[in-house]
């Protein structure tokens, strides 16, 4: 929505490896990746993102149980599985690949992303982004991963992760879920780290939209 009017979008087709919108109200050819409009009336505009997290079913359901879904086979659905993704994350080292998994996110100005084989060793990273200090966690099987802020009432958490798969805070032993974020026990029981919106995408198809963006680590580039 834009000035209080609705627009409707199609695919028209795929540039660098990601599908390109258009609105039918204006013709705008928009990337589907980061919501801009690329070429027409629109050029510069952005759509505003909306919170989200790719997972398994499994995952999902047990945190809400009463979901319904909407399957639509597609040609790339074996790329949707978890077992793709444990294959990605299990690829080794080396110079990251086209057709490498990337989680990639942007900030007001620099966009960043974290190739998903390099963080599969450690599942649990505490990074900087424009200033601010964040927290990535990468599943057990390697098909959720998130980013939060890591900032609770102008305070810095420091984070572990536990052998049952717990987010643990060292400043007060807080428990909180690694997917939503949110502390299940202890003092901070009830309070919610703010999610950074991430996307998972190939390499070349984010790098393509962003070619400024930054890898995590010296050794991933």
């Amino acid at each position: 929505m834009f000035d209080g009017k609705a627009y409707q979008f199609g695919v028209i087709g795929a540039v660098n490896g990601a599908l390109v919108l258009y609105d039918k109200q204006t013709q705008s050819r928009w990337s589907q990746l980061f919501g801009k409009a690329m070429e027409g009336p629109m050029a510069g505009r952005r759509l505003e993102k909306v919170p989200s997290t790719m997972t398994t079913w499994g995952q999902w359901r047990q945190l809400h149980p009463t979901t319904t879904v909407y399957v639509k086979p597609t040609a790339y659905s074996r790329r949707f599985t978890a077992a793709h993704f444990a294959q990605i994350a299990k690829g080794g080292r080396g110079p990251i690949q086209p057709e490498d998994l990337v989680l990639g996110f942007e900030g007001d100005v620099q966009a960043r992303a974290y190739l998903v084989r390099r963080l599969a060793p450690q599942r649990l990273v505490h990074d900087t982004f424009e200033k601010a200090p964040i927290l990535l966690y990468l599943s057990r099987d390697y098909a959720t991963a998130r980013i939060f802020s890591c900032v609770i009432d102008e305070r810095t958490l420091h984070f572990t992760l536990t052998e049952d798969e717990v987010l643990q805070d060292e400043e007060t032993e807080s428990s909180w879920h690694p997917v939503t974020g949110e502390a299940t026990a202890g003092p901070l029981q009830g309070r919610q780290l703010q999610s950074v919106i991430s996307t998972f995408s190939l390499w070349f198809a984010w790098h393509g939209y962003r070619p400024d963006t930054q890898l995590y680590s010296e050794e991933a580039e």
